[in-house]
């Protein structure tokens, strides 16, 4: 028998406050600081986003790559937001579990 996760794509509290957060970062990226966004491109047509913020702390990871993504569509475009395999929001701690710097 398969297993299915329903995923909750009900906004959370803060959430357009995040994703307008990120925009403003994606569209001016600042030199130091949070949010630490590392865009990684493996493959010609592949996406990796890793947004490392101390503010996803109480979010589910669901709702992390879902603002991840809406952000980056509005500031990349549709087109090129397609190209996204990977959108993950990680405190400081998980990136660091996972290798990710």
């Amino acid at each position: 028998m398969p297993v299915r996760h329903k995923l909750d794509k009900a906004k959370v509290p803060g959430e357009d406050t995040l994703r307008k957060g990120l925009i403003r970062e994606l569209k001016k990226p600042k030199t130091r600081g949070e949010p630490d966004i590392v865009i990684e491109k493996p493959y010609p047509a592949t996406v990796h986003l890793y947004v490392i913020w101390s503010k996803w702390e109480k979010l589910d990871h669901a709702a992390r790559s879902r603002i991840i993504l809406d952000a980056y569509t509005e500031v990349m475009g549709e087109k090129e937001a397609l190209k996204v395999t990977v959108a993950m929001g990680l405190t400081r701690v998980e990136a660091t579990g996972l290798g990710i710097k």
